[in-house]
């Protein structure tokens, strides 16, 4: 693992305290300017710059500054970008992983619930406190049974989607 001042991806530690970030919505997105190509050179271009030269070409020494910085911010968060890019990713996939496990457990946990609520006298005692995990669990499968039974109960053709 990397200084998460300078992450790698894969790193799971970054550090972007020294960025001044901003948080806009998609439609201002839509409405900035964007980069095109060339971007590099003329930023080089304006990091050359002397004093000399900025007092040569007239220009206002305020708005180079505030350009250099505005690089140097731009240039720290293409820095960062692959790194948090691959944190996202990663992070999309563990939970992903992890709700894959966790839909195993729930199943294999309402099964034995339900197995033993069952076989037992005080069988509501057993399931009530996973209730919810019941209505989670078998949900779909209660809905898919009331579909069922309900496009069975119209007249023929109506509800045949292979008709």
């Amino acid at each position: 693992m990397s200084d998460p001042k300078n992450p790698l991806p894969g790193d799971q530690s970054i550090d972007a305290t020294d960025v001044n970030l901003v948080d806009i919505t998609p439609e201002q997105m839509l409405k900035l300017i964007r980069i095109r190509d060339g971007l590099e050179g003329a930023a080089a271009n304006i990091l050359r710059l002397t004093p000399d030269d900025i007092d040569r070409i007239g220009l206002n020494p305020g708005d180079v500054q505030r350009a250099v910085s505005l690089i140097e911010q731009y240039e720290r968060i293409e820095a960062l970008l692959p790194a948090a890019a691959k944190l996202f990713e990663m992070l999309t996939e563990t939970r992903a992983v992890r709700a894959h496990e966790l839909s195993l457990l729930f199943g294999e946990i309402a099964a034995q619930a339900r197995r033993r609520g069952r076989r037992d006298a005080r069988g509501g005692e057993i399931m009530g406190p996973l209730a919810e995990l019941f209505a989670y669990q078998y949900g779909p499968a209660q809905k898919a049974v009331a579909t069922r039974a309900k496009s069975k109960t119209k007249p023929s053709g109506e509800g045949d989607r292979n008709a």
